[in-house]
């Protein structure tokens, strides 16, 4: 173990195991080094399978400390650049909590929930507190969350607020202590569910012999506070989730509380307002929607009102708020009480807005508009945290890493604008035993806790996301967290007897005891951007499967024909036709290329276009933002597939033998992932869009391979062996052997693979399967384009001969090229006519006004 900290979580000041511990001691007593070891490894692969990851956002690198650019300060969510997920950690070792301890900690964070509910009702209704003087008017009216369109609405200070977070530490006491509050839109709660998920896998012996509170009744109190926070006239509420998108730092956090409430993810696009109330875009037609649980911050919710340049909201949704016709989850202007400025006035206001003293107390808080306080925090920089009051100025500091330079700009802006931070004390945090490689390590704590709306209070999880970094590191920056994210740990609070479940009523509209049931409506499977995002699912999952199987089938013929690459024979027309049908041009039609390097880069270059590892990178986006839609067997077919690539990426050295397994294990994937589609989805639009997304992708890789190989005339031999290979990577051998017992023919092999309306490879069926699917879709008229284009293709199909396609003059098959050629540009416009029809998204906002270079309107 590392230095003795100031407070042992663990172990108490006489040596004793503290209360709740022994349970895991006992079982860790059983650990080997190498189990340890092998507790991480399981615990990373069961994320990996999950694909739990978290983007930190470029403006997280940004301090307050940092040299000026000369454009101010990006606004919290602004996205200054695409940053790669990051996969999420957690340790196996578990933080343990008494639960004798943790009552008093619940009701310290219920207590601060009802508070910071009274200050919010205040400071949108009546005022009184900054009339009076009770909190500093500096320190609202110049925060960013402060929103004054909403001031003064009864609708706005008559709701409540409905979920709280508060990032907790321990002081050398081991006295809980709250560093912030999160009441913009707290994030945390599904990474939470998540780690214990993980952990009661990979320690299931542990898991079951502690006495543990499990964390479900938070949620099925949260789905329940939000079925009753619509509308008081809605009889049966529609409850979304509104999310930024797949480029949110906490996308999967977002995207798991959806999935597990049984609510569904939209995203700003997929809503509207028409007649003062909010609508969600379905298939020719709008549905109401009553509540919305945002995840998008609050200056961005509305382009018409607030923030004119915001893409995530919704325009006018700040009428429909002041109308009390949806009611969004947390309040907007929520925000302003994360205002690190309130914490020194939470006591006194405490006493006077619930009648008693605060329970669960703050860090000692400086806010530097006092000017004592100001002294106070310029006199102790280099001992001192600093926090701006608005998150979206600069992540906050540790006065004692900063450098000279940096120590003297931020004393100038502080001095500038004292009311704009706080001075915060360095809370020297508690210790946990952590896992590093085949050790145990201290590293220290920080504690995030929620609370939810539930009748006439709160409800808190029993539990939370433990967050842990070692503080004695030289490493450590500036910061006070790291931006990239820290190592996470379930959190668990356990009892001397076994736990029984709590059972959660519902209140208000619903009137009867529920489970977890979730309410999904099909109507999220219509909206046009999940339309097209499980589209193209679809078609990246069918490219890359039909890419493999032609690169495993030249890779055959090249070890049967000893390399041998030749012009004009089997190998050479291969080896083209990978290039053409994949667009990795220059590619094989380089002569001077090298086969496996080049094979190497269309399995792994996930940057260059047309590869395997692109389609699957494209495939994985597309997931991400219908992830509510998937079955969670998606993620872990898809962790599969990327270690098959890692470990093949690892080896450089490879002759063949691992790029032939990767390309098997890859293609093993894709083949389970249509199966999960075929077994696991509804039968709903969604289902029927990504279905014809497959069908079309397979007939235009089909057309592109026959129109490379077979549209010229070569030497029996060549055509043979080349004629085996397109059946096999069109997977049609074993058919074409069983019904053409003579050699290989180009016009069988027309009639089979394109003629033909029983092969489920031909490109007649899959003209077939999609005319179905889109006859499927709601409100699909006979006479739409997309069915007016596929009955003149299918009867093209229909109607031709392969006898007379296959006729070759001057060693061409011109017919048939014009004939496959036309039936591209055919299948081009279909995809196009569908995105039309049934993808199409609503025009791209556009503010009102610009503004020059000058500042001046324009």
């Amino acid at each position: 173990m590392d230095r003795q900290p100031a407070f042992d979580e663990l172990v108490a000041a006489d040596g004793t195991v503290r209360q709740g511990w022994s349970s895991l001691l006992d079982g860790l007593d059983e650990f080997a080094d190498t189990d340890l070891v092998h507790a991480q490894r399981e615990v990373a692969r069961l994320l990996e399978d999950d694909n739990v990851t978290y983007t930190p956002s470029p403006a997280s690198a940004l301090s307050i400390a940092d040299e000026p650019n000369g454009h101010g300060p990006p606004a919290a969510g602004t996205p200054t650049g695409l940053v790669e997920p990051k996969p999420w950690r957690l340790d196996p070792l578990p933080l343990i909590l008494d639960d004798r301890e943790w009552a008093g900690l619940e009701a310290g964070l219920v207590q601060r929930a009802e508070l910071l509910d009274s200050i919010m009702a205040d400071l949108y209704g009546a005022r009184r507190l900054l009339a009076r003087r009770h909190i500093p008017a500096a320190a609202i009216f110049d925060h960013d969350e402060y929103l004054r369109p909403l001031v003064g609405s009864e609708a706005v200070a008559g709701q409540r607020l409905f979920m709280i977070a508060a990032d907790l530490g321990r002081d050398g006491g081991g006295h809980w202590k709250v560093v912030s509050d999160r009441t913009q839109a707290p994030s945390g709660a599904g990474y939470a569910m998540q780690n214990r998920r993980v952990i009661s896998r990979v320690m299931p012996e542990i898991y079951h012999q502690a006495n543990l509170h499990r964390l479900t009744p938070f949620f099925q109190a949260m789905r329940l506070a939000l079925v009753d926070a619509a509308p008081s006239a809605v009889e049966d509420p529609r409850v979304v989730v509104l999310s930024p998108g797949t480029h949110s730092e906490t996308a999967f956090d977002q995207a798991f509380v959806a999935s597990l409430l049984g609510f569904p993810l939209l995203e700003g696009s997929d809503l509207t307002v028409r007649d003062g109330r909010v609508w969600m875009r379905v298939l020719g037609k709008l549905e109401g929607v009553d509540v919305i649980l945002r995840r998008v911050d609050s200056t961005w919710m509305d382009a018409l009102e607030l923030r004119p340049d915001s893409r995530l909201g919704v325009t006018g949704l700040m009428e429909c708020v002041r109308e009390g016709t949806v009611s969004v989850l947390n309040n907007l202007g929520s925000g302003v009480l994360e205002n690190p400025a309130l914490l020194p006035f939470l006591p006194e206001l405490c006493e006077r807005l619930l009648g008693h003293s605060l329970r669960l107390p703050s860090v000692e808080t400086w806010w530097c508009g006092d000017q004592a306080a100001l002294s106070h925090v310029l006199n102790n920089l280099d001992s001192v945290v600093i926090r701006p009051i608005s998150r979206g100025h600069g992540r906050s500091v540790r006065g004692a890493a900063l450098s000279g330079r940096q120590r003297e700009l931020l004393a100038d802006k502080i001095r500038a604008a004292p009311h704009r931070f706080v001075g915060q004390e360095v809370l020297h945090l508690s210790s946990a035993p952590t896992s590093h490689e085949d050790r145990l390590v201290r590293r220290n704590v920080v504690l995030r806790s929620f609370a939810v709306r539930s009748g006439g209070s709160y409800t808190a999880m029993l539990g939370g996301l433990a967050r842990v970094t070692d503080d004695t590191s030289e490493q450590r920056g500036v910061f006070v967290t790291e931006p990239n994210g820290q190592l996470a740990k379930d959190v668990w609070v356990v009892g001397s007897e076994p736990v029984a479940a709590p059972r959660i009523v519902a209140r208000g509209r619903v009137g009867e005891e529920m489970g977890f049931v979730p309410a999904v409506s099909a109507s999220i499977a219509m909206v046009p951007r999940v339309l097209s995002d499980l589209y193209w699912f679809g078609r990246y999952a069918e490219r890359a499967e039909d890419l493999l199987r032609l690169a495993l089938a030249t890779r055959t013929v090249a070890i049967e024909t000893d390399l041998g690459v030749t012009n004009g024979r089997a190998l050479d027309v291969l080896l083209q036709a990978v290039t053409h049908v994949s667009t990795t041009y220059p590619g094989f039609l380089n002569p001077q290329i090298e086969m496996m390097p080049e094979f190497r880069s269309i399995l792994l270059d996930r940057h260059r276009t047309g590869t395997v590892a692109q389609s699957l990178g494209a495939l994985s986006m597309a997931a991400q933002g219908v992830r509510d839609q998937l079955s969670e067997d998606v993620w872990m077919v898809l962790a599969d597939i990327e270690r098959a690539l890692a470990a093949l990426a690892a080896n450089p050295d490879d002759q063949g033998l691992q790029l032939t397994d990767a390309s098997e294990r890859v293609l093993s994937g894709l083949l389970a992932l249509a199966g999960i589609a075929t077994e696991n989805m509804v039968r709903d639009p969604g289902w029927y869009m990504l279905d014809s997304g497959r069908g079309l992708e397979r007939a235009l890789q089909i057309l592109a391979l026959l129109r490379v190989t077979i549209c010229r005339e070569r030497a029996a031999d060549t055509d043979h062996l080349m004629l085996e290979a397109v059946l096999t990577a069109a997977e049609s051998i074993v058919t074409f052997r069983r019904r053409y017992r003579t050699r290989s023919s180009v016009n069988a092999v027309i009639e089979l693979l394109v003629i033909d309306p029983f092969n489920p490879r031909s490109v007649a069926f899959q003209l077939q399967r999609i005319r179905t699917d889109l006859r499927a879709l709601p409100n699909t008229s006979p006479t739409a384009r997309p069915l007016r284009l596929l009955d003149g293709m299918a009867e093209r199909v229909r109607i031709a001969d392969p006898v007379a396609l296959a006729e070759a003059a001057n060693g061409r098959r011109a017919p048939l090229e014009e004939f496959l050629t036309d039936l591209q540009k055919q299948l081009r416009a279909l995809s196009e006519a569908i995105r039309d029809q049934y993808q199409q998204p609503p025009p791209t906002q556009r503010p009102l006004f610009r503004t020059d270079a000058l500042g001046d309107t324009a």
